[in-house]
């Protein structure tokens, strides 16, 4: 078994993103949070579209922060460092840390917690057994993920 690491993945600083300085709205980055959360789970084997089909979970969200550390300008290519940090019983916590692809530089580190919910009655149940194995490759400390030079990669 391979240890565990983040996704790794890349996305620019688009139009709808910025103000009218050029800079990165606060707000734009819960769109990197959930491109970030989407690819590492189609990634993991866990498409979103077959949850959608006929669900009998449900993952809402229950608390989402981000720390911003430096700005981000239009255009800036961003390389997207997605981890679980936690897998609780009938949570976990998903981490993204946003950083300039070109000098290395963390911008933003995000941390989102999701609860595993019954569809029919909206009640905290066990996260699937599937979702935990799926999801062990990515299970790592905020410090080991930090730790871990992320591959290069070309911005889409």
């Amino acid at each position: 078994m391979t240890a565990s690491q983040p996704f790794v993945m890349q996305d620019r600083v688009r139009w709808a993103d910025v103000d009218l300085v050029s800079i990165m709205r606060f707000s734009a980055f819960t769109r990197l949070v959930e491109v970030a959360e989407q690819e590492l789970m189609r990634d993991a084997g866990l498409s979103f579209k077959e949850a959608f089909d006929a669900p009998t979970v449900w993952m809402p969200r229950r608390h989402l922060s981000i720390d911003y550390f430096a700005p981000a300008r239009i255009d800036d290519a961003l390389t997207l460092v997605t981890y679980v940090s936690r897998l609780g019983d009938t949570s976990a916590t998903f981490n993204v840390d946003v950083r300039l692809t070109e000098r290395d530089v963390l911008i933003a580190a995000a941390a989102m917690v999701v609860v595993c919910v019954s569809v029919a009655t909206f009640e905290k149940r066990a996260l699937p057994a599937e979702f935990r194995t799926a999801l062990a490759p990515y299970l790592c400390s905020v410090e080991k993920a930090r730790s871990i030079s992320p591959p290069p990669a070309r911005p889409r």
